[in-house]
């Protein structure tokens, strides 16, 4: 027999849980004390929001993290902080430690580059400046190549496929299918990548992916990346001191070439080990920037010091992109224009990527699987100064797949992010689009988790766009973080996002100042779904939030939901304000409920729900809107 019991009596069948304030810049101590005394009119405690919401034990590759954030909602907060802490951080090895931490495999040690005595010496036209630098290529390529020696070609060339094709739908698009047997894929095999989608049981087919995506461990691709980056670092530090060629200068090595450009317009097409540009409007296409370790490069460097560039990808894989393999880009300079037709623009699977952009008015725009995308590895887009556009069909601006990192950091300017147009979101509503972007972060349901994704944005007045899935939202086993440090914003979102988990996962997201705008139509603005945690934190400013139902503190089927107003006198309109504004639910079928809070700690506010200044307004089935009014 089964009984429908209240949260708090759930927890009371839950011994051994530890719940401690997990205050810090974006959960203060102030906030947590308003969140407990919520609680506590709803006659609970913060055990209660922890319920059993993970359900699925028997997952793989599912972070621990994950696992305890979900019996322990506040501490996704705790996780964004990290997050936050890291893109304030001027260091660019920092990304590869907590990456590695973040994934859970052993941090890499820093490999020191063996000096090749020999083979340096017979490398005609090599600058003495490079010596070390080469060095420092030459173990990366070691460790990448060895990263994968344990897989045959065939698991590998599998694994690529569908991974792609299931990305770009291979099934439906001959346009899909052109470019991959373009890139090299045999025609049987995209053919098995087709007809695997038609099989019934889907099961044998998930564990044969599995089985091999766990014989690429991130660990050796996040060494090689972090060596690369410190090499790339030392580098650029000293190429004002550099002579340079009047004529391109090519050089061989036993792990690929070595470019070293001009001072004017350079054209890059073939793939290089490195690409070592002073200036000009250059061009980068074809393969440069591109580490493929399925076409024996499986690592690429640019380092390009100065000029308006050019980034463009025709192929499936684009400048900044890495494929059992690991590419690190540093442009120094310049109003730059970054194009992928496909993936690109610091984009992984299996390896790593990093595109760091430090100066100009930049623009961005992918198909998808790009700006930021990892996916069992990690990839990385750090931009510094600039009005900066991005423009993104879907699966990008922080996206994350199976056991991924993806991190997309944007320093200063104000920012426009656009997620969306390119793939109908043929389960719910063919109308619109998904987006899985601005902080998103998948795995393979029923099969596995996924990883961590965050877009965080340091300054500026930003405009945030995406359709369904985005800004800051998790499914299955997975956290998805959008991170707003400074400036008024806007946010607009049609389904899932703005701070919502769905489905085994946690979402977030924090806004620290400004008069922001949030505009969402249904879960969204702080809400969850089914054993998942939300929450929308706004810290400062004259807020405005508007939704139709199942959103601004809205949680269902077993789910937590918080959404945070520090302060400002604020609006929360929804249509339907019977399904929205601290609402939870009873849980039906079910066992228990869930748990959903509006909480709002200063200023002269309006509510559709009819919730009044400084007062208490208890909603259906384990919900709260508490509105506090400072003396």
């Amino acid at each position: 027999m089964r009984f429908n019991l209240p949260v708090a009596t759930i927890v009371l069948l839950a011994p051994g849980l530890i719940f401690a304030a997990p205050t810090n810049s974006i959960l203060t101590a102030r906030a947590y004390a308003a969140y407990v005394d919520a609680l506590q009119s709803l006659n609970m405690t913060p055990h209660d929001a922890g319920f059993d919401k993970d359900l699925a034990r028997d997952q793989r590759f599912v972070l621990q993290r994950v696992r305890r954030m979900l019996r322990n909602p506040l501490d996704l907060t705790q996780l964004a902080d990290e997050i936050r802490t890291l893109a304030l951080q001027d260091e660019w090895t920092a990304c590869w430690t907590e990456a590695s931490r973040h994934l859970e495999v052993k941090c890499p040690v820093s490999r020191v580059p063996s000096e090749r005595a020999i083979e340096i010496d017979s490398l005609q036209g090599l600058p003495p400046e490079l010596t070390e630098f080469y060095s420092a290529l030459a173990t990366a390529a070691e460790i990448v190549t060895n990263a994968a020696s344990g897989l045959s070609a065939g698991d590998k060339a599998y694994a690529a496929a569908s991974f792609f094709g299931n990305m770009y739908l291979l099934e439906d698009k001959p346009s899909t299918r052109n470019i991959m047997r373009k890139f090299g894929f045999a025609e049987a095999l995209l053919d098995e990548v087709i007809a695997e989608n038609s099989i019934i049981d889907p099961e044998p087919i998930a564990i044969r992916f599995m089985d091999i995506a766990e014989n690429i461990s991130p660990a050796a691709f996040i060494e090689a990346a972090k060596l690369l980056t410190e090499s790339v670092e030392k580098l650029a530090s000293r190429m004002g001191e550099m002579s340079w060629p009047t004529n391109r200068i090519q050089i061989e090595t036993a792990h690929g070439s070595i470019a070293i450009g001009t001072k004017g317009r350079d054209v890059y097409e073939e793939a290089y080990l490195a690409i070592i540009d002073p200036g000009g409007d250059d061009t980068y296409t074809g393969q440069a920037g591109v580490a493929n370790g399925m076409a024996g490069s499986p690592v690429s460097v640019i380092v390009d010091r100065a000029g308006n560039d050019g980034y463009f990808g025709k192929d499936l894989l684009g400048p900044g992109s890495a494929l059992f393999g690991v590419q690190v880009s540093l442009d120094m300079n310049g109003d730059d224009n970054y194009s992928a037709d496909y993936s690109g623009q610091g984009a992984a699977a299996f390896g790593c990527a990093l595109v760091d952009d430090l100066a100009g008015r930049d623009v961005y725009r992918a198909h998808a699987f790009a700006q930021g995308a990892g996916y069992r590895g990690v990839g990385i887009l750090r931009d510094h100064k600039g009005n900066d556009l991005y423009d993104l069909g879907f699966a990008g601006q922080a996206y994350s797949g199976l056991s991924g990192i993806g991190f997309l950091f944007d320093r200063s300017g104000n920012d426009r992010y656009i997620a969306g147009g390119r793939r109908p979101d043929y389960d719910r509503n063919d109308k619109r689009y998904l987006s899985t972007a601005q902080g998103f972060s998948t795995g393979m349901r029923p099969f596995a988790g996924g990883g961590i994704a965050a877009l965080v944005d340091l300054a500026g007045n930003d405009t945030y766009e995406a359709d369904v899935y985005g800004q800051g939202v998790g499914y299955w086993y997975s956290v998805g973080i959008l991170l707003d440090l400074a400036g008024e914003d806007t946010y607009q979102l049609y389904q899932y996002g703005q701070g919502s988990g769905i489905h085994l996962s946690l979402g977030l997201l924090s806004d620290e100042g400004g008069n922001d705008f949030y505009s969402g139509y249904v879960l969204s603005q702080g809400s969850a779904h089914d054993y998942a945690v939300g929450i929308l934190a706004d810290h400062a400013g004259t807020d405005t939030y508007t939704a139709d139902h199942n959103a601004q503190g809205r949680a269902i089927h077993n789910a937590f939901a918080l959404l945070l107003e520090y302060g400002g006198n604020d609006a929360y309109f929804a249509r339907q304000s019977d399904l929205a504004q601290g609402i939870g639910n009873d849980g039906h079928f079910r066992e228990y409920g869930s748990l959903a809070i509006l909480l709002d700690l200063g200023g002269k506010d309006q509510y559709s729900c009819g919730a009044e200044n400084g007062a208490r307004m208890q909603r259906p089935d384990f919900g709260i809107v508490y509105d506090q009014v400072l003396p």
